[in-house]
């Protein structure tokens, strides 16, 4: 009983600090709120679920914006306090259906901060399939699939998808972008001070994983240079945005304290040039390949031996070759079908095409049982 009342504590603890936390006021959520949650959960570790049901059922029937606002933030707050097994817990509670993020009422394009909002949650969804590994850095989970690829094949293939999950991660983050009315909203700086710093965090990791695509690229087999050029493509047409993005925020109140990073634009000449060295390896690669399939021997060796005799005198059958002997008969064929004329031989006549070793070996054959 005693267990069941302390239990029952920690779950209505958790829940005046849910409440508490997400008031109705322009106020950031306190750290503390944060702390005393996670602190409740570590003493209760079935408490999590019991966490993900109240924050869901928090922002399904929140009506006020600042109130739906302020508790995705909580949220947002458990991915940057956590612990590894926190974390864990949480992001399988999410992909279970335990923990959702849906929103109550749908966007509303007079109320560009309802509109903000949505988009925010959208961004949390991908959020909650990033860690922030021992370096401090955020990292996307790791596919479960690669570990069963070579270690060349495991290394290429995780770039790839790390590359495409900070693409995925920069599309949202351009999502967030508040109108300059709620510039001054103290919950919509905290918000997108923590947006951009992940996202530069994001994009940094972007720059590296891209400079180990492009120094392995003559390497990649032609599937893994299709993805890479499609992400090349992408990087086309997103660093552009990113840069425009980090240009109208630099100057704003959301993003005055911040160190912006400086974006690297892709060109659409950089991708043709790598497209065009890919071409041209294809094009070796399937050279090489049919060459391989070409027989090394340009000609066959048709053997004929006749029915008819034929009489040698001494000084003739001196003068003739090893194969003259027993009056075997060969004759060479070209690939056009022209039969060179050999040598006889007598016994029954039929036709065989081998390969040159194996003719000689039958020449011996027949060689040797005339003698015997």
């Amino acid at each position: 009983m005693e267990t069941s009342g302390t239990t029952t504590d920690i779950l209505s603890d958790i829940e005046t600090a849910i409440v508490r936390g997400t008031d109705r006021s322009d106020t950031p959520v306190d750290d503390k709120f944060v702390h005393e949650i996670l602190f409740l959960v570590s003493n209760s570790p079935g408490s999590i679920t019991f966490l993900a049901r109240r924050i869901t059922r928090r922002l399904k029937t929140a009506t006020d914006v600042i109130l739906a606002f302020k508790t995705l933030l909580l949220l947002h707050g458990f991915s940057v306090e956590v612990t590894r097994y926190f974390e864990q817990d949480l992001r399988n509670l999410w992909m279970s259906g335990e923990l959702q993020m849906d929103l109550g009422w749908s966007s509303n394009d007079s109320d560009r901060l309802s509109f903000f909002i949505l988009n925010y949650s959208q961004f949390l969804k991908e959020r909650m399939e990033w860690i922030i590994n021992q370096s401090g850095k955020l990292e996307p989970v790791r596919p479960s699939g690669l570990e069963l690829q070579s270690c060349e094949e495991n290394a290429i293939e995780l770039v790839l998808h790390r590359l495409s999950k900070c693409q995925a991660f920069l599309d949202l983050t351009m999502e967030c972008l508040p109108s300059k009315i709620w510039h001054s909203s103290r919950v919509t700086q905290v918000v997108m001070n923590i947006i951009l710093r992940e996202s530069f965090s994001v994009y940094v990791s972007f720059c590296d994983w891209i400079d180990t695509l492009l120094n392995s690229f003559s390497n990649l087999q032609k599937p893994q240079r299709v993805l890479a050029l499609d992400v090349l493509k992408k990087a086309c047409n997103q660093t552009p945005k990113l840069h425009e993005y980090y240009k109208s925020l630099r100057t704003s109140m959301v993003g005055k304290s911040l160190e912006f990073p400086s974006v690297r634009v892709f060109t659409v000449e950089e991708v043709s040039a790598l497209e065009m060295m890919s071409s041209v390896m294809s094009g070796k690669q399937e050279a090489s390949e049919e060459q391989q399939q070409i027989s090394p021997f340009s000609c066959k060796l048709e053997t004929k031996i006749s029915t008819v005799w034929v009489e040698f005198d001494d000084e003739n059958s001196q003068s003739s070759s090893l194969f003259s002997i027993g009056g075997l008969e060969d004759h060479l064929t070209s690939d056009q079908g022209r039969v060179l004329p050999v040598h006889t031989c007598s016994c029954c006549s039929f036709l065989i095409s081998l390969s040159f070793d194996s003719v000689v070996f039958l020449n011996f054959f027949l060689i040797f049982s005339l003698f015997v």
